[in-house]
């Protein structure tokens, strides 16, 4: 089976007023399922992993994470909403509002361009009321694409990247990923993530992933638009990160002159906008449940 990748929304982050933010989740019937912690680790690890570079060092104002688990027996991050109370993100608003440290909440829908997981509708009525709400702080857009090598070498080989890169910036490499934290202001772009996405759902998250997928790799910008969602649509801001990824991709040579795909984008758009479309989003990375017993049963 060939693989199909398209772009997606992975994330979507809200910066909202702490008392805002609890008038809002009572009246969705959200607040009082707020959880101090989570007992999945899956979940535990990747907070841990991902927010570490958002971490504020405040003695009197700690970093904190809290979860809202949108399904009974979670065990996905896609099912997910983070409320985290003084990040570097919180602490900036606050600044810059002359509130004080607690004042901010961010709040996080992340893993929601997976293709080895089950993404419900449920996810998305949620999401949409945020979007009609509040205004996006910032999103995650990503691409997948096939590459038989090491990322590094590829960016080494191809200099794909450093048009992008802000004068004296250099990318970081942590295991398998590259991080580029440090941009051109070009359509929002504030930060790069390259990673070998086979890896790290295989082998971090212990998913069963096909084997069609073993040369799986992600490019993920980071946009910051500060604007509510469907108008900054409207104004071409999303065309403007469509634009990135496809000159990114290009100049990395992992796509056709056609450029890149977008159905899963339009499928995400379609269904925010109408929560009554039959639209599913279904792990199609992952192995079939009797996948490994059919073929134990024509080895036998």
């Amino acid at each position: 089976m060939k693989t199909k990748y398209s772009i997606g929304v992975d994330t979507f982050r809200f910066v909202i007023s702490k008392d805002s933010l609890e008038v809002f989740l009572r009246k969705k019937d959200l607040y009082a399922k707020i959880r101090k912690s989570t007992r999945n680790i899956q979940i535990h690890e990747y907070v841990s992993q991902k927010f570490k570079s958002q971490k504020t060092h405040h003695p009197k104002h700690p970093f904190d994470v809290k979860y809202i688990n949108l399904k009974r027996g979670n065990k996905s991050l896609s099912n997910t909403i983070l409320l985290i109370s003084n990040s570097i993100t919180c602490h900036q608003y606050s600044k810059a509002n002359k509130k004080g440290y607690e004042h901010y909440v961010e709040v996080v829908f992340a893993g929601l361009h997976q293709p080895s997981k089950n993404i419900d509708s449920y996810v998305f009525k949620a999401l949409k009321a945020f979007l009609k709400r509040f205004k996006t702080h910032s999103l995650d857009l990503a691409s997948d694409f096939d590459y038989k090598g090491h990322l590094r070498d590829l960016l080494k080989q191809t200099g794909a990247l450093n048009a992008y890169m802000a004068i004296g910036a250099r990318s970081r490499n942590e295991g398998d990923s590259i991080y580029i934290n440090e941009t051109i202001r070009k359509h929002g772009l504030r930060k790069i993530l390259l990673y070998d996405k086979y890896k790290k759902q295989k082998f971090y998250h212990k998913e069963n992933i096909q084997p069609d997928f073993i040369h799986w790799k992600r490019c993920e910008i980071v946009l910051e638009i500060k604007e509510r969602f469907f108008r900054w649509i409207e104004y071409d801001g999303l065309d403007g990160g469509i634009a990135l990824l496809n000159d990114m991709a290009l100049k990395m040579g992992v796509r056709g002159i056609i450029g890149l795909d977008v159905s899963i984008l339009s499928k995400q758009i379609m269904k925010l906008k109408d929560l009554r479309r039959s639209i599913d989003f279904k792990a199609l990375a992952l192995q079939p449940k009797n996948a490994d017993r059919l073929k134990s049963a024509k080895i036998a």
